[in-house]
Order: structure tokens, then C-alpha cells, then sequence
């Protein structure tokens, strides 16, 4: 597992708060027709091509710091995991595979600010598939969550954190099941959401090499001389 450095466990209005001052003062934040031909046998239809693999998150708000109407609890949710999925897309599950890790930039951190972006490209196997990309074949979304906890302010959001899980399973040389994990620290801005800080968490488990496995032992006859 990889995961970035371990923060302290604030309550969401502090930990919001004090990483939102941080990021106004260091700038990183943005603000056909009928014939009388004999008939003909109709053409066999071509097989369907496979859609591509999407993220759509099951989104949910769980707590709110501060006065904010319940009216409006699934509109926020649903509107922080937009800009959650775009990365989420972006960074593990779009585009074809297998390719190159120089293919990952910062296009990869859709919705991420400036000062965000170039934290995560140092964290690229992390925040990305990057390093996986050229040992696998395509992807499957097996699930994935962002559970939102919202500060508010006379009734309009000034910051959330969101809890994200995303399980998908790559195929190919390296099939294997992916689970990323952690928060997004987030500020709105005029027509969206931001990123300006983050805790992720990575797993990995390699799908079992069948030729590796223990052959199993011969279970005794049971014959008696």
C-alpha cells in the first residue's frame, strides 16, 4: 500500500477552516425506403462496441458545520463528486490502455488548483495510474463513494471535505484489484469546486497467479491391506 503522509484527525469545521486560510494566503486557490427488389437476407449487425468505462460516485452529504438548508444537502454532494469523478476519470479510469506513463500530466488533476496540481505530479503512482499504465490492458469500476462533510456559512457552502473509495480491477499483465481511498480538501468557486489539498491512500492486491499456486496433495484411498 502507498499512501501519502498521515495528517491529525480535525473535526471538519477546523480542519476546513485552517486549510482554507492556508490557501487564500499562499495564492493557490483561483478564484431507408421500400423497393420491389426481391428481399435479401438483412446483413448480420455488427457487434456493439464495449462503452467505455465512466465514474459516477454515489454521492452523499453526512455532515454540516454551520447553518445550511436540508433543501439543498444532495444538490452540494452531487456537485463536489462532479469535480471528484472528473479527476477519478482522468487519473485511473479513462483513456486506453495499456500506454505510457509520460501520457499522465497535469490534465490528469482536473479541478485541482495550481499549487495542487504540482503536488500531485510528484505523487504520480499514487494519484495516478501512471505507473501501471504500460502492464495493463483496460479497467472495470467495480464502485466507488464520496461521502461530503460541508462547512457552511449563512446558508451558502465555504468548504467541504470529501471522503472518497474507488475499487476498480485492471486486466493484463498486471490484473489486479485497485482500491484509492482518502479526502479532498475543497473550496467553492464561482461555478464549481476546487482542490487544494489532499490524503490519499492506495492499495493493490495482484490477482492470484494460477501457476503459482500449491498443487493439491492426494487425498489418502482409504484402502486397508
Amino acid at each position: 500500500m502507498t499512501s501519502s503522509s498521515t495528517k491529525p484527525r480535525w473535526s471538519t469545521s477546523r480542519r476546513v477552516a485552517t486549510a482554507l486560510t492556508a490557501a487564500f494566503l499562499s495564492g493557490s486557490v483561483a478564484l431507408t425506403g421500400c423497393g420491389g427488389d426481391a428481399e435479401k437476407p438483412a446483413a448480420s449487425p455488427s457487434p456493439s462496441p464495449t462503452p467505455a468505462p465512466t465514474v459516477k460516485s454515489a454521492a452523499k452529504l453526512i455532515h454540516v458545520q454551520g447553518k445550511f438548508p436540508r433543501s439543498r444537502h444532495q444538490a452540494v454532494a452531487a456537485n463536489v463528486a462532479k469535480v471528484v469523478d472528473r479527476w477519478l476519470q482522468a487519473a485511473y479510469v479513462g483513456g486506453d490502455y495499456p500506454r505510457a506513463t509520460s501520457t499522465f500530466t497535469a490534465k490528469s488533476f482536473p479541478g485541482f488548483s495550481q499549487g495542487t496540481i504540482a503536488q500531485a505530479g510528484k505523487q504520480m503512482s499514487l494519484m495516478s495510474n501512471a505507473t501501471i499504465a504500460p502492464h495493463i490492458d483496460g479497467v472495470q469500476v467495480v464502485a466507488s463513494d464520496v461521502h461530503v462533510d460541508l462547512l457552511a456559512n449563512n446558508n451558502y457552502p465555504v468548504g467541504a471535505v470529501a471522503r472518497i473509495r474507488l475499487v476498480y480491477d485492471t486486466t493484463g499483465e498486471r490484473e489486479s484489484r485497485q482500491i484509492v481511498r482518502g479526502t479532498l480538501d475543497m473550496v467553492p468557486t464561482k461555478t464549481s469546486w476546487a482542490v487544494f489539498g489532499f490524503n490519499i491512500t492506495r492499495e493493490e492486491k495482484l490477482a492470484l497467479d494460477p501457476s503459482s499456486a500449491p498443487s493439491a496433495s492426494p487425498s489418502p484411498s482409504g484402502d486397508k491391506s
